[in-house]
């Protein structure tokens, strides 16, 4: 298999356009914007985490409101229950290597049984961030659920205040996001 077949097979299978390019214009502000404003405000209130919060900003920022409010959702419970597993585990069984790998087994078979597919990953990466570190597992959790959901709130406060911008510059006219709108 050549470069270019093994390009085809990861390519996303649409076209590209002008509208396309518009929204990954619209995708790259979004994602240096909240990338800076969630570094600058850890920085400034001299807490850890900072790095985490972006990237969950970063990777929660979807086309369209409510596609950005279900990757949020979804990855905040994720990483709530990832925090709480791997912590309770990482109490009980002193031995972190263990320990993480119970709570990984754990996870992913909680995310299976709640059907939370999307989720799986995210849980199983805070296990392992909340499992394996030097400080305790209280902080390492609280941390990590923090960073979470102060990523994914400012990506959807992002995507709430820049919605006007865009709409004029798209040139759309439909009504503005809100937490109530129906998926």
């Amino acid at each position: 298999m050549g470069p270019v077949t093994i390009l085809e097979t990861i390519q996303a299978q649409r076209e590209r356009s002008r509208e396309t390019f518009a929204e990954a214009c619209v995708y790259a502000a979004q994602a240096v914007i909240a990338t800076l404003v969630v570094l600058a405000s850890y920085e400034w209130a001299a807490k850890p985490g900072g790095v985490w919060a972006a990237v969950s900003a970063v990777l929660v920022l979807q086309p369209g409101f409510q596609r950005s409010l279900a990757a949020s959702a979804i990855r905040v419970v994720a990483n709530l229950l990832g925090v709480g597993i791997g912590a309770l585990v990482g109490t009980m069984i002193p031995d972190r290597t263990v320990a993480v790998c119970i709570a990984l087994v754990f996870i992913i078979l909680l995310c299976e049984i709640a059907r939370l597919d999307m989720g799986v990953r995210s849980a199983c990466a805070s296990v392992l961030i909340v499992g394996i570190g030097s400080d305790s597992l209280l902080a390492r959790g609280v941390e990590r659920a923090t960073a979470v959901s102060i990523g994914c709130g400012m990506a959807l406060l992002l995507q709430v205040a820049t919605y006007p911008i865009i709409q004029r510059v798209m040139g759309e006219s439909t009504p503005a996001p809100s937490a109530h709108d129906e998926a």
